[in-house]
Order: structure tokens, then sequence, then C-alpha cells
């Protein structure tokens, strides 16, 4: 698609994690098509302008799951904004990556919380700030849903690795029988001992 429409649904899938302006959005694109990541697949005359459309690469698909699969700065975690953008497109990952960062933004939360209750603002003080108290508390509770809501999708990523774990071995156990299936049946033949099939 090209710029214009790329915008578009971006906005329309990340509106609630990322803005995304022209002004980043097409030194972008000029960055991925020199990296071989994209590459213009045609051009579409409209009105006063042409419009480059863009598709993605090999390299591009390789670039995708490398950015959402390495660690990445620390910044991926602690920021709330780029986990979420991280996470927006967590369908495309395996389920041991998904696990791997919910683990560690919850790890940092929990220190986080730790640390919060820990301070000086967290309501044990006589004479308090009562608007900083309150924010405080407000920052707590969030936290504290946080924690618990990543708590809950830990657990279903952690039953879905198991479930996809079972899945390859009852793969693998299927692929084995078969392989001694055939090696029997080549042995028994060689052996005179093959019951010759019915016609």
């Amino acid at each position: 698609m090209h710029g214009y429409e790329l915008r578009k649904r971006l906005s329309g899938a990340l509106g609630h994690f990322w803005s995304i302006s022209f002004g980043s959005l097409y030194p972008t694109l000029k960055r991925l098509e020199a990296a071989k990541a994209i590459e213009k697949a045609y051009t579409v005359k409209e009105k006063a302008r042409s419009r480059n459309v863009y598709r993605i690469t090999d390299a591009g698909e390789d670039l995708f799951a490398k950015l959402l699969t390495e660690p990445g700065p620390a910044s991926d975690i602690t920021d709330p904004d780029r986990f979420n953008l991280r996470m927006a497109f967590f369908r495309y990952m395996e389920p041991e990556s998904r696990l791997w960062l919910l683990e560690r933004r919850r790890a940092f939360l929990q220190d986080r919380l730790e640390e919060m209750n820990r301070s000086s603002w967290s309501g044990r003080e006589k004479e308090a700030d009562k608007y900083r108290l309150g924010l405080t508390r407000h920052r707590i509770e969030q936290t504290e849903s946080d924690i618990a809501w990543l708590s809950e999708m830990i657990e279903n990523e952690r039953e879905q690795v198991v479930s996809e774990a079972g899945k390859k071995t009852a793969t693998r156990k299927r692929k084995r029988r078969k392989e001694e299936g055939a090696i029997n049946l080549v042995v028994e033949e060689a052996e005179g001992r093959a019951v010759p099939s019915k016609a």
C-alpha cells in the first residue's frame, strides 16, 4: 500500500498506543527501502500527485520478526507505550517470546511497586501532601492492576507453551512410529518375511 493508506491502517490499529505522523512515516519508508526491507511495487496516479505503492520483501519479513523477538532496549519493557506497541504485534510472535516479554514487564512492575510501597509517599508519614499522596495511591493501584493483568496473560501463555510442546511431542512420536514401521517393513522384505499385499 502507499504511505497515506499505510498511515491510515496503522493509526486504526495502533492509534491507542502510538501516533504516526507523515513527518516520521515517509523518512521511515525511505530507510526501509534503502535497507531492502520494502520495495516499490508500482506507482498510482492520483489527481495532481503520484503515490508509490510498497510491498514488504523477504528481508523485511525477517527484520519484522527480529524487531519483535530480539530483547531490544530496556525502554521496550519499562516504557508502557513502547511495551504496548510491541504487544500490539504479539500474534506474530512465538508463545515463548511473548511469555518472556510478559514476564520481564511484570518483574519490572513488581520492582516498581515495591519501591513505591517503600517510599515516603506511601501514606505512612503523618503530614503528607494529600494530592501527591492521592496520586501515589492511584499509581500503586494502577500498577497492582497491571501486575494482575500480566499474571493472567502469563498463565494463558504458559498453557499455550505447554499445549504447543505437547502437540510437537505427539507429532514427533507419530513420525517416529511411521519411520519405525517403514524400517521394519524394509527389514521384513529383506528377510523375505513381508506378507504380500492383497490385490
